[in-house]
């Protein structure tokens, strides 16, 4: 990421604080425009022409009257991304999935990944691995935006719901690397920054926050100077073959 786009570790890491997301005072629809638009400012995005629209809503399970798990995830996605080529050619246009709307960190996790797609279009060649690789390198660099705390926070989701005489448990996953790697991407990322990975812990879920430690641990042992080892990565050896 740092070769293509910039110092990862001269990006600070955002919150999920009223600093970087202050409340919005519309609804709906437009309520989530005012949130995509903290995101792109956030991403140093804001002037990449864009525009939000909504995508594919998950259907619902419903059973009747009845004790059920209840799975939610593919095949309606957090949200797409595509370039215009019709009306507006060369615009990007970013989906997320109305059924998102009531939670903000899954939406910021959503427009993060998306964004970082569109700036991956910008890249003058392909990731370690290759563009077959692409959904995962994506995942990464919305982390080095400084996103990672909203994505490893809604990597996975399990939840209880009653409703309409229904009640249950509600699980969800999203994104493509797990709750591990995106810790683990967090920690490097604060370590690029020469700030301490703890610093981002309280705002973790708490299973989360020992994994935090964890990493921090495991790369103070293995990378003591991880800016140093990033300088001196030769990618490539991860060229697609």
């Amino acid at each position: 990421m740092e070769q293509e786009f910039g110092a990862v570790g001269a990006r600070p890491l955002v919150l999920p604080t009223p600093h970087w997301f202050p409340a919005s005072g519309r609804a709906g629809h437009e309520r989530i425009e005012d949130l995509f638009g903290h995101v792109r400012r956030a991403a140093g995005m804001a002037d990449w022409p864009c525009t939000l629209a909504r995508g594919r809503s998950d259907r619902p399970v419903r059973a009747g009257t009845a004790l059920l798990l209840r799975h939610q995830g593919p095949p309606a996605p957090a949200g797409t991304f595509r370039v215009a080529r019709e009306v507006e050619a060369g615009r990007a246009v970013i989906t997320y999935n109305p059924s998102l709307a009531s939670d903000t960190t899954a939406l910021i996790a959503t427009f993060a990944h998306e964004l970082s797609h569109y700036l991956m279009l910008s890249a003058r060649s392909a990731p370690p691995g290759g563009w077959s690789l692409h959904e995962l390198h994506t995942d990464l660099v919305a982390v080095g935006l400084g996103f990672g705390i909203f994505l490893a926070n809604s990597a996975r989701n399990f939840s209880q719901f009653q409703d309409a005489g229904e009640m249950g448990w509600s699980s969800r996953t999203q994104g493509y690397l797990s709750e591990g790697a995106l810790v683990t991407g967090l920690a490097i990322f604060q370590r690029l920054g020469g700030r301490e990975p703890e610093a981002a812990k309280p705002y973790l879920k708490a299973y989360l926050q020992t994994d935090l430690k964890r990493a921090s641990h495991g790369l103070r042992r293995m990378l003591p100077d991880i800016p140093a080892a990033v300088a001196a990565a030769d990618l490539s050896q991860f060229a697609a073959d």
